[in-house]
């Protein structure tokens, strides 16, 4: 028997023995107790008869039948036949309750501090006490239905820490009677079931969590008797990521080659319909064959579709764990506030993880926008479908095209008085709305309106039946959307230009009264909340964060602040190498962008490969790669876009790669392993470096070396003065210490 699973019987084995009613006894004798039975030996003529009494119904059944005793070395396989048995009761570290059974939150506690004392160790998992605090606050926080900022540093292992006491909360029923009443529409049977929504702000976390953490923590919790079912999870997104399968045939159908080679593999049967499942689909070929809009009871393709039968399994109530990001989960808070149909179950649990983005992502959720292609496209598509006039005599086109003409009007008035944006990414400016842009605004909601009246009184043949539903979706959007917009005087406003996508300009705007609408939509409900980061408070206060979330007008009694140190001893263990071999930053600038790629290509070699390098430019990133590839350097190179995470896969599984990057990145995410020895930071912003901590500085001629590991950084300055230098390399190294604290 392994070793572990001897570990197990030996901990359910109990030799204290309770008093046993003697009609349990059948003239036998107890030898011990496991999983709620007593063991009973019962001597014959012939042998020794072995049997397994439930203690607490009484229930029996006969385990074995011996022509000599049993020896006390074969208890621990006696014991793994009662839990076998058909009266076996729960293990001495069951936590999973049927609805109405009551577990003491005691035991529950006792029970998460013998996982990561005792089990995770036996794993391979580090003995870590912040996180066994860190574990424990939460798992009062979930009791006590409060909220918790709880901050921890990397290193303190906070996704397996919240994720096991959300578990134990969620099996044990820590907060059973609490939940029956929270949802007074549902169904007695489904309060009991309530899943925990885990929300995060990058989707490589999502996955991590998915595919990694939660798998390896339900196989220990099952093989130790914890639980006796695997834990569930799913995963949530926007319809953007999954794969619709009209659009996709549809598309499939057009192209060839390459093209239609790359798409093969999403046509099979049973195919995977997250497109992030898919390699080397670009941006365009996935907005050509995503889900777009609200899907139709007359899309053919309705009763067969993968997406809506995925949708219908995430969505069990009985999931553990229902897995998304920021976005979504405000999306589904934004549905319930508005008495709309919520895109998630009904939830027991809040865990916002890298909750230092969850302020940005409530700003765009709770913000509108309206970009400058919106309403071009929209039009598109509406001349598409309609044909002549209505019966009312309304002629679809001209009100399409006069939508049109206000939307060029209202962006031509908003630009009107900006400067040409330079940057290769996006440039922001105030918003000046006037009285030209209010009428433009009223006039586009009027227009929209009237399209929605006329569209399903139109003549619109069958096969373009779905495209005015579709068409009708967007419009309600729209007009919603410019409603808001007129009420300007509640919002702030501001524009951003894009050079990467035509120039397209859109305008933002989020609610001046944010944190009272966060407050009043999200904490005030009563669902305990758990926000965790690395960098929640600023310099060890939560005030602002409280503040600007809403969170500060709950109760003081409610809210709990608990921060956890890394148990990493940076100051001793970093060091940095500064280079003074590439001109200060200019995009525009071929030689800089040389130099970037000569310094960059220097470095990979000196550690061979096990680098990621990180751009703040996309533009940046791309010429440097595209310079390297063509010197044919003797490690694989992997470049991770936007919402790319196979080249983060591929890179962890190369061994010795370099990973270019930026975007999610810098959030930092896990690379166990050797995969990541060597970290180069090519510093397009003078004014990155912002925050002040002390760290090692080396020369550029010393051992670069990272918690045992080498690394660099490239800093595009010229060269300074010594005081100029020293200064620059304070400024340089306060941020350092932050973002080096994620690569750990």
């Amino acid at each position: 028997m392994p070793e572990k699973a001897l570990h197990i019987y030996a901990r359910e084995i109990s030799y204290d023995l309770p008093d046993i009613p003697a009609r349990y006894l059948s003239g036998g004798t107890p030898l011990f107790t496991a999983y709620g039975c007593a063991l009973i030996e019962r001597q014959t003529k012939k042998s020794c008869v072995y049997t397994a009494v439930n203690l607490s119904t009484g229930r029996s059944e006969i385990l074995s039948r011996r022509t000599h005793q049993l020896k006390q070395s074969a208890h621990t396989s006696m014991a793994d036949k009662i839990q076998a048995s058909s009266v076996a009761g729960p293990a001495a570290l069951s936590i999973d309750k049927n609805p109405g059974e009551y577990i003491p939150r005691q035991k529950i506690e006792k029970i998460l501090r013998l996982i990561f004392t005792d089990i995770l160790p036996r794993y391979g998992y580090a003995l870590r006490e912040n996180q066994i605090v860190l574990a424990e606050h939460i798992l009062k926080t979930i009791a006590r239905r409060a909220i918790s900022l709880a901050e921890s540093e990397v290193g303190t292992g906070k996704t397996l820490a919240y994720l096991t006491a959300a578990a134990l909360a969620k099996r044990g029923r820590l907060n059973d009677f609490w939940m029956h009443g929270h949802y007074p529409s549902q169904s007695y049977a489904d309060s009991a079931h309530m899943p925990v929504v885990v929300a995060t702000s990058s989707i490589a976390l999502q996955q991590a969590i998915i595919q990694d953490y939660i798998p390896a923590l339900s196989d220990i919790l099952m093989e130790n008797g914890v639980i006796r079912t695997p834990l569930t999870a799913a995963i949530r997104k926007g319809k953007e990521h999954y794969l619709c399968e009209k659009r996709f045939r549809s598309f499939r159908k057009d192209v060839d080659g390459p093209t239609k080679k790359l798409l093969d593999p999403l046509a099979v049967p049973g195919a995977s319909c997250d497109l992030a499942d898919s390699e080397g689909l670009s941006p365009f070929m996935k907005r050509k064959i995503c889900v777009s809009g609200r899907c139709s009871e007359t899309c053919s393709h309705y009763r067969s579709c993968y997406y809506l039968r995925y949708m219908d399994q995430a969505n069990d109530p009985h999931m553990d764990f229902q897995v998304t990001n920021q976005n979504y989960f405000l999306a589904d808070i934004l549905h319930r506030a508005g008495g709309k149909r919520p895109l998630l179950p009904h939830y027991q649990l809040v865990i916002i993880d890298e909750a230092h983005k969850f302020l940005t992502a409530a700003r765009q959720m709770y913000g509108v926008e309206l970009t400058s292609t919106t309403i071009p496209v929209l039009t598109e598509y509406i001349h598409s479908f309609a044909e002549g006039k209505t019966a009312g005599g309304i002629n679809l086109h001209k009100l399409a095209k006069k939508l049109e003409g206000q939307s060029k009007r209202l962006f031509g008035r908003l630009t009107e008085n900006i400067p040409a944006a330079d940057d290769d990414e996006v440039e922001r400016f105030p918003a000046v709305m006037d009285d030209d842009v209010t009428r433009h605004l009223k006039n586009i909601a009027n227009i929209s309106d009237d399209l929605i009246c006329a569209i399903p009184a139109s003549r619109i043949q069958t096969r373009h039946r779905e495209r005015s539903l579709q068409s009708l979706w967007a419009l309600k959007n729209l007009k919603a959307c410019a409603d808001a917009l007129k009420g300007h005087s509640d919002l702030v406003c501001w524009l951003e230009i894009s050079n990467t996508d035509e120039k397209a300009v859109t305008l933002h705007t989020i609610p001046k009264d944010l944190d009272r609408r966060l407050y009043q939509d999200v904490w005030s409900g009563g669902i305990p909340f758990i926000l965790t980061s690395g960098t929640l408070s600023a310099g060890g206060d939560f005030s602002r964060a409280k503040q600007s979330m809403g969170i500060s007008r709950m109760s003081p009694t409610l809210i709990a602040e608990p921060s956890q140190p890394s148990p990493f001893d940076y100051i001793n263990n970093t060091m940095l190498y500064i280079s003074n071999a590439v001109p200060f930053p200019n995009q525009q600038d071929k030689q800089y962008i040389l130099a970037v790629a000569d310094e960059v290509k220097r470095l990979i070699l000196a550690g061979h490969g096990h680098a990621a390098v990180l751009f703040t430019s996309y533009n940046v990133m791309g010429q440097v790669l595209a310079i390297l590839s063509e010197r044919i350097l003797p490690f694989p190179m992997f470049r991770m876009g936007r919402r790319d995470t196979t080249a983060l896969e591929q890179f962890k599984q190369s061994g010795n790669g370099v990973l270019f990057a930026s975007g999610s990145l810098w959030e930092g995410i896990d690379i166990p392993g050797d995969a990541l020895s060597m970290l180069i930071i090519s510093e397009e912003d003078r004014n990155m470096f912002t925050d002040v901590q002390n760290t090692k500085y080396i020369s550029e001629t010393q051992t670069v070396m990272f918690q045992g590991k080498p690394i660099a950084l490239t800093n595009h300055t010229p060269v300074l003065t010594s005081e100029q230098r020293d200064k620059r390399k304070k400024e340089i190294e306060r941020t350092l210490y932050n973002i080096f604290k994620k690569y750990a």
